[in-house]
């Protein structure tokens, strides 16, 4: 096997596992010398061979040096005729760079937004995750049905196309989408199935890859840990040493100051939680509520045109309800999304200690992107209206039926 030279880049990157795979079926021998971006390819001795700093880098037997990553592809895939990898006719070589592009532009770097949020090295945005999830479905969807036909994306055999297509997806399979993602995209899996398998390319892809177990999450970085207290023998000479100094009281929730209330919270919960709702809970609920000690509120979703798939809208919910936390024992709430995939709303309710919001819901960061608004549903019964269709989960709202939901308890 001849070596046409070595490829600079993360091994198991889409970008580089893709051009190890054409090297593959043009009987090529590429070597993949492992280069992480930023810590490897700013180094001097890196510089100093290949000055943009770039990966994946492309170094030939010949001298030649390439940067691009869809050039290095082209230029691999099209070193042997006989594999026709780049297609056999002017239109299938303009389809095979089609969906080369799409690779990079729709599963590529909406998969590059994810990783570098979730891996904390760029802020972190909600609104930017959404989008890149629902560009990743889209993809996924038109490669589906265009499979519904095909074996291969171009013509009746393998070609560059399905090196970067099936690269791209398997670093989101094996990395970010869960099963429940994949299991909607048959044609999908079987395509990725038979191209791993392919004779010729010998390995570049793992046969057998190990897919995600979950649907990848962000989670936000540890705090520092403060640190440790000084040894016990240097605190007790600190403290023989200087006069001690009065303890303080940790600060009292202003809400703890309120006058007694008879409606308990927790009670309320386990009857919302085991009785049904409309026949039990909520003539409970009535019969107990202290409207001087508690009040009702509506929330609403400010940017509801950039909602997409309605499982991402029912978990960011619950990213808001899990960021309550501190109030938890101040509150209780429902919410619900509203409509179908891409023509949907959020709404929800809580019930509060005290009469203004803000003290219970201001712990949570991502408030500013929902308006609070009151409930007087014992003197408007549009409001009360609402409020019990909402502890049903059964609203309606601009026509817009109940898909799903979550619970604050």
């Amino acid at each position: 096997m001849a070596s046409i030279g070595k490829i600079y880049g993360a091994p198991t990157v889409a970008k580089v596992t893709r051009v190890v795979a054409a090297a593959n079926v043009n009987g090529l021998e590429l070597e993949v010398v492992p280069t992480l971006p930023i810590q490897d390819s700013h180094k001097p001795e890196f510089l100093a061979k290949f000055p943009l700093g770039k990966v994946p880098t492309f170094e030939g037997t010949d001298g030649v040096i390439l940067t691009e990553s869809r050039t290095i592809l082209k230029y691999v895939a099209g070193l042997s005729d006989n594999a026709k990898l780049l297609g056999a006719d002017k239109l299938s070589e303009a389809l095979v760079d089609q969906w080369i592009n799409f690779a990079d532009d729709m599963i590529f770097n909406n998969l590059a937004t994810l990783f570098l949020m979730f891996a904390h090295k760029l802020p972190y945005n909600k609104v930017y995750e959404q989008r890149a999830w629902s560009e990743l479905e889209k993809a996924l969807g038109h490669i589906e049905k265009h499979l519904v036909s095909q074996t291969f994306l171009v013509g009746h055999r393998l070609t560059a196309a399905d090196l970067a297509v099936t690269a791209a997806i398997l670093n989101l399979y094996m990395n970010f989408a869960g099963p429940e993602l994949r299991g909607k995209f048959s044609n999908v899996q079987r395509y990725v199935t038979n191209v791993v398998n392919q004779k010729a390319i010998r390995g570049a892809f793992p046969v057998n890859p190990e897919y995600a177990t979950e649907q990848a999450k962000f989670v936000p970085p540890k705090k520092e840990e403060k640190p440790k207290a000084a040894p016990a023998a240097a605190a007790a000479a600190a403290a023989a040493a200087e006069p001690a100094a009065p303890k303080e009281e940790k600060p009292k929730n202003p809400l703890d100051a309120l006058p007694k209330s008879s409606f308990v919270v927790d009670e309320w919960k386990r009857v919302y939680s085991n009785e049904d709702t409309r026949s039990k809970a909520i003539p409970w609920f009535y019969e107990h509520f202290d409207k001087e000690g508690w009040s009702i509120w509506r929330f609403d979703f400010k940017y509801n045109d950039e909602l997409t798939q309605i499982f991402m809208s029912s978990n960011q919910i619950g990213g808001f309800f899990n960021r309550l936390e501190a109030s938890r024992k101040y509150i209780m709430g429902t919410a619900g999304v509203f409509g179908e995939a891409n023509n949907s709303l959020i709404a929800g309710i809580v019930i509060v200690r005290g009469q203004d919001w803000q003290p219970v819901l201001s712990v949570a960061p991502d408030l500013e992107s929902y308006e609070v608004t009151p409930l007087d549903i014992f003197n408007k019964e549009e409001d009360k209206k609402f409020f019990e269709d909402m502890l049903a989960w059964e609203a309606v709202i601009d026509g817009k039926a109940w898909a799903d939901g979550k619970i604050l308890k």
